[in-house]
């Protein structure tokens, strides 16, 4: 493989890949809350996988095709996404607090372990992915060679 040649199937398979290591390891965390604090700790593991797989899950679907289309505005809309997103947790996180379930029949400390740990296992296989991918940073579009003699 040369550098000119440029495949997107890895890339297309990344969301899919994150989702099922994130869904495995939200699995994983739901099985030791539930031994270690019962069904409530299984329901707040539950709930900390699903916001972890939701909050990179709506950056994949929509950075992916943006990227592909108008690469140009993908910063942008990429700073806005997560602002969004942000907003959106804490929203839901006082909605959780004030609903009077965190502590009766949702464990506090499964959600909290969970959401950390799904978070760092999606953030380290992105870090991995980025750094082993070869994408070009920038398009050099026609400029002369600089090895050239003119």
């Amino acid at each position: 493989m040369t550098t000119t040649q440029r495949s997107d199937r890895p890339a297309a398979r990344l969301p899919r890949v994150l989702a099922g290591v994130a869904l495995g390891t939200g699995l994983v965390c739901v099985g030791v809350a539930s031994l270690v604090s019962g069904s409530p700790g299984a329901l707040g593991a539950a709930i900390g996988a699903v916001v972890v797989i939701a909050f990179f899950g709506v950056t994949a679907a929509v950075l992916g095709p943006l990227t592909r289309m108008a690469t140009g505005s993908a910063m942008l809309v990429a700073l806005m996404l997560y602002g969004t997103k942000v907003l959106v947790l804490l929203a839901a996180a006082v909605a959780l607090s004030r609903s009077g379930l965190l502590g009766d029949g949702i464990d506090a400390r499964a959600l909290g372990v969970t959401i950390i740990v799904c978070t760092l296992v999606v953030t380290v296989l992105e870090v991995v992915s980025a750094t082993t991918r070869r994408q070009p940073l920038y398009d050099l579009g026609s400029t002369p060679d600089l090895g050239e003699e003119r």
